[in-house]
């Protein structure tokens, strides 16, 4: 999500702006609004207007119908004080309801109206009070403070494409399209195509923030742009880049599934270390680690939860009550200085075989499995 506006400070009451960017971005913020907080947004209300003309509009009717009202939808501001809260799974959209504190020409101060929190639609919440969990949470889930892992700069002889990666896979942003122009029927202008490439490059992706960049094509050309890339940075002067060459890696493929499913990309995914060092230790050290729901609750009752491992699936089931217990689980292990690894794709299917969470121990617990039946 993005967020923008005023510092949030801890125990102090303050304002934030926010767009929702994704469906996950709904239900986090779905957990941290609440009664008597105040929320401002644009919607749309349906007004009647009668045939008489009013300080602001005229309204033209035929002779005969001069008695008649009509209907439009207007474009109104609503700033309402909360007193119900309610998540739609089905389409993922949060309702708020509450009484109106401001008015303006179509809207009352004090009366009840409902705002629909959506994807890409802005609006401004309001506490009383923001504790520091509270701004952690926000923090966490925006866009801001290294959301992305990786850079993606996907090339055909045509255009090429530039994308970041989150950091677990789950979101991917497409940044810009940059086009070959052709020069004739046959030839194409490759030295403005890569240097309009590299200029886009620097744009959006910053080697000192991004650890990793993949450049992809079935074609040579990702080699020939690799290679002009690295001469760019060496004849600017530019640090990040000429430090990280190691990082700047290339794959055989031209669409993001199996871009990202490639192991040069997936050896470079802590999830994927973190995984496999579970599954090793399944076999070699399993009193040090446990899976299923319940053997992971007990681990936690007894705060023996060094690493806990869970699928998005699980923190996104639509079931709602699952999903208020796999948050709660999760935040309750945060909270007891665990680390949580959140999975999705290839290691996403591989971890659902085991029941879709799991969790490495801070000491052994011998035969937990016996223990928790």
């Amino acid at each position: 999500m993005k967020l923008s506006g005023e510092k949030l400070v801890p125990n102090q009451p303050g304002t934030i702006t926010i767009i929702p960017e994704k469906p996950n971005d709904l239900w986090l913020l779905f957990n941290l609004i609440a009664n008597d907080d105040v929320v401002s947004a644009t919607t749309t209300r349906k007004i009647q207007f009668s045939s008489h003309s009013t300080k602001n509009r005229k309204i033209q009717f035929s002779s005969d119908s001069t008695k008649k009202k009509s209907s439009s939808r207007v474009q109104v501001q609503l700033e309402i004080k909360i007193t119900n809260v309610d998540y739609a799974k089905d389409c993922s959209t949060i309702r708020v309801r509450g009484k109106t504190i401001t008015s303006n020409e179509y809207v009352n101060p004090g009366t009840f109206h409902t705002l629909e929190l959506e994807t890409k639609k802005e609006f401004k919440l309001t506490k009383k009070l923001w504790d520091e969990e509270m701004i952690r949470i926000l923090k966490e889930g925006s866009n801001q403070n290294g959301k992305y892992d990786l850079g993606i700069i996907l090339m055909k002889n045509t255009f090429a494409e530039i994308l970041l990666v989150d950091n677990n896979a789950t979101t991917i942003t497409h940044c810009a399209t940059i086009r070959n122009e052709k020069t004739s029927k046959n030839n194409s202008n490759l030295g403005k195509f890569f240097d309009s490439l590299f200029v886009s490059f620097r744009k959006h992706i910053d080697m000192n923030v991004i650890p990793y960049v993949v450049i992809a094509s079935k074609d040579s050309i990702k080699d020939d742009f690799r290679a002009y890339l690295l001469l760019e940075a060496h004849k600017w002067k530019i640090k990040s880049i000429e430090r990280n060459i190691s990082c700047i890696l290339m794959v055989n493929h031209n669409n993001i599934k199996d871009i990202l499913s490639d192991k040069v990309v997936t050896n470079m995914n802590t999830n994927t270390k973190v995984l496999e060092q579970f599954m090793n230790m399944v076999i070699n050290k399993c009193d040090w680690v446990c899976y299923g729901t319940k053997s992971v609750e007990y681990a936690h009752e007894l705060l023996a939860i060094e690493t806990l491992l869970i699928t998005e699936e699980l923190l996104e089931n639509k079931d709602i009550n699952l999903r208020k217990k796999y948050s709660k689980l999760k935040k309750l292990v945060q909270e007891t200085d665990g680390k949580v690894v959140q999975f999705s794709n290839i290691e996403r299917d591989r971890l659902a075989q085991m029941t879709g969470i799991a969790a490495i121990l801070r000491f052994p617990i011998p035969n937990i499995d016996d223990l928790v039946l």
